[in-house]
């Protein structure tokens, strides 16, 4: 009796192991569809397979591609306690995949492909996306907290940390022949910040993504001469950005989308951990796989027996070869051809053309319109150069014009200057910013209204400003010298109300504006008070 019943006993308990394994095999091979589901055929998860918690991560830049230890997300601290595995992907979260699958691989190959520091700033952007698909996939599940509360903080808190990288890449590069590209992702990856955006987040993607335009147009015209690869890297940042604004204006058009129904997040029970994932307790740990392919080391290694060492050459051998040509006296020369001087023209003296002019002088004027936005470039001695019909939505880029008046009518988003001298500009109103680089002796006049005007490497500029522009324009300045901001000045009340009698009249009046000329401060001084850096400005006497 005492063995049947133990046979019984053991019986139960195989049936109940058995139970466990089938429970186990049923649920990984569902984390196996969710993840074909949202790599497709483009195999982005690692080679080592899906597991059920597995998260989307982006390997640090420049990595061996070696995924066993976990690729974390620039080493940033990140959260758990909230599990984002789930059978389900929400459609929120699969759109966000499409977008990360699509665009964001394109930039990232194109970036691993220019390398260098361009890559580096670039692994943060991935990263950075990798963070936000996490806090999207807890909205999704998740009742909306206050967004100044420390819950809201806490799962912005990875997100930031890689802008901040970003940000960080583009101050300590600004001498770096990749600046341009440097300041378009600086620019641009504001657009990400629309998960804090209660209200029209697509409308503030748009704004920023025009101010990024700008400076891409920057990086077009620099090296669409010389490699495509930057302007395709150009162009694919911008779709990232176009995509990623329908996206949200598709899922999130009223702010980002939490779940009514959903249930409360609680910050005592976030934890912090070394991976930047979302998840619950010792599911989360596991380490998740890169979304992109490994990508090669910087430097290939080099075989040592390839080369024999004896077959190198020695110092002493090399010196010894050049002393014994040396020796040879007037016979070193034996050997050349004599030159022919017939066929040798030279340059007239006296003429200092150089290589640089020549070039310019080459190039012919151009006025035209791709995509949404307009170039102006290569005129020169003309003050007739008109923009009538800009529209709102369209930017406007101006390079390398000389001696030359360019007037833009109608109101646009932004309007960048790159690399003009003696060259005015004048516009009507617009909707970001007034952007100047690398120019010389430029005079720039708003008549409307603008937010911002930003000059970066100029010499000699004069910023006539509108009354419109005098509470709200901000002028920002950056390795700039002979900087003069003209205001109009304060008109007398009796003037003030004689034009109004006038206009009351219906008699046309032609208002003659005086302006007060400001410099702006050069000279800056800096000490250290209390063990902080404090700056001030040098007093200077200006108009």
């Amino acid at each position: 009796m005492v063995e049947t019943s133990s046979i019984a006993a053991l019986l139960k308990r195989l049936d109940a192991v058995t139970t466990k394994l089938e429970d186990q095999a049923m649920a990984g091979a569902s984390a196996a569809e969710v993840s074909s589901s949202l790599t497709g055929s483009g195999g982005i998860v690692g080679a080592g397979g899906p597991r059920p918690s597995q998260s989307l991560s982006v390997p640090p830049s420049g990595g061996n591609g070696d995924n066993s230890g976990g690729a974390s997300l620039g080493g940033s601290p990140s959260i758990s306690g909230v599990s984002t595995t789930t059978s389900n992907v929400p459609a929120v979260v699969d759109g966000y995949d499409e977008l990360v699958n699509g665009p964001l691989k394109v930039f990232i190959e194109l970036s691993h492909a220019i390398g260098g520091i361009v890559e580096e700033q670039a692994g943060h952007v991935g990263k950075l996306l990798a963070a936000q698909r996490e806090m999207i996939m807890i909205a999704a599940s998740s009742h909306k907290p206050p967004m100044t509360s420390d819950v809201f903080r806490l799962l912005l808190e990875p997100a930031l940390q890689e802008l901040t990288q970003i940000l960080e890449i583009r101050d300590k590069n600004r001498s770096n022949a990749y600046a341009p590209h440097l300041s378009t992702l600086a620019e641009g990856i504001r657009c990400f910040g629309w998960v804090s955006m209660e209200s029209k987040p697509a409308t503030y993607i748009g704004q920023v993504k025009d101010t990024a335009q700008a400076h891409a147009s920057k990086v077009i015209a620099e090296w669409q001469e010389k490699d495509e690869n930057h302007v395709h890297w150009a162009h694919a940042f911008i779709q990232l950005l176009t995509d990623l604004q329908s996206y949200v204006r598709k899922y999130h058009a009223a702010g980002l989308t939490w779940n009514p129904k959903g249930t409360p997040l609680d910050i005592n029970k976030l934890t912090r951990t070394e991976n930047n994932t979302f998840a619950t307790g010792a599911e989360g740990t596991s380490s998740p796989s890169s979304p992109f392919p490994p990508q090669p080391p910087l430097v290939p290694a080099v075989s040592q027996a390839a080369v024999p060492l004896s077959s190198l050459p020695t110092r002493d051998a090399d010196m010894s070869a050049v002393f014994a040509q040396l020796n040879q006296g007037e016979t070193i020369t034996s050997h050349l051809r004599p030159v022919d001087n017939t066929r040798a023209p030279r340059r007239p003296s006296g003429s200092g053309t150089s290589r640089a002019e020549g070039k310019s002088s080459s190039k012919v004027p151009r006025m035209a319109l791709e995509g949404n936005k307009w170039i102006i470039e290569h005129f020169e001695n003309n003050n007739d150069v008109v923009l009538e019909n800009a529209e709102l939505g369209q930017t406007v880029y101006i390079f390398g014009c000389q001696n030359s008046t360019i007037q833009i009518k109608t109101k646009v988003t932004t309007v960048a200057m790159d690399s003009c001298t003696k060259t005015g500009l004048c516009v009507e109103s617009l909707v970001t910013s007034l952007d100047v680089i690398n120019s010389k002796s430029v005079q720039l006049q708003i008549l409307g209204n603008a937010p911002s005007v930003t000059l970066d490497k100029v010499d000699s500029c004069m910023v006539y400003l509108s009354r419109e522009c005098m509470d709200t324009t901000g002028i920002f300045t950056t390795k700039t010298s002979g900087v003069n901001v003209l205001t109009p000045a304060p008109v007398p009340e009796q003037q003030q109300q004689q034009t109004a009698t006038t206009t009351a009249a219906g008699t046309a009046t032609t208002e003659s504006i005086e302006y007060v000329e400001r410099s702006v401060p050069e000279q800056l001084f800096t000490r250290m008070v209390d063990g902080k850096m404090v700056t001030s400005i040098v007093e200077q006497s200006s108009g």
